[in-house]
């Protein structure tokens, strides 16, 4: 039986119109079925805007674990953010006060699935491999960005890319943010 391991990615973004229809175009407007280099190119070009704009990343995390029963459960996890209201809003955000800067927020996700003991794992492996006092760093999601070119697609068994919220209205506000289900997501230094 095969076994999996996962790798995954959020990134917490100022909310920006422009930026929001550059992300959620790298989610939506590729077709269901995708060849494998087309995969890659589609995954490469989502990362290269993520990286444009990493200055304006104020939260993120990232995960790999190469645990098969995990790898399957954080990645059903991973697909559920983008389907139930537990990582959204339910309904729009209140309307922005002209007269105070209250920022608003997206995320960014992706995650993947993949097989273990082949050459994408194993480079993924070293490419996460990152001391534990500076997992929060910008430096190392800028790294980890640029270092997803090494994955082969043939080695993926299941991906996803998706941006909360689907539309403006919908932003995340610092309320949203403060709760516990985004508790996950770490303020990067």
């Amino acid at each position: 039986m095969l076994e999996l391991s996962i790798f995954a990615m959020e990134l917490c973004y100022r909310f920006d119109p422009a930026l929001h229809a550059i992300l959620r175009d790298h989610a939506t407007a590729q077709p269901a079925a995708l060849g494998l280099h087309e995969k890659w190119v589609a995954y490469r070009n989502a990362e290269s805007d993520l990286l444009a704009n990493l200055d304006r990343v104020d939260r993120g995390c990232w995960d790999y674990f190469n645990d098969d029963t995990r790898a399957k459960s954080d990645f059903q996890m991973w697909v559920g953010g983008m389907t139930t209201d537990e990582t959204a809003r339910t309904s729009p955000s209140p309307p922005v006060d002209p007269y105070r800067d209250t920022p608003r927020y997206m995320t960014f996700t992706m995650a993947l699935l993949i097989a273990q003991g082949t050459p994408t794992d194993a480079a993924l492996f070293q490419l996460c491999n990152i001391p534990e006092d500076r997992l929060w760093e910008k430096a190392v999601f800028t790294r980890i960005l640029q270092g997803l070119g090494i994955v082969n697609f043939a080695s993926v068994q299941g991906d996803v890319m998706y941006v909360i919220p689907r539309d403006d209205a919908y932003s995340l506000t610092p309320e949203d943010m403060s709760t516990e289900k985004f508790g996950y997501l770490r303020p990067l230094y």
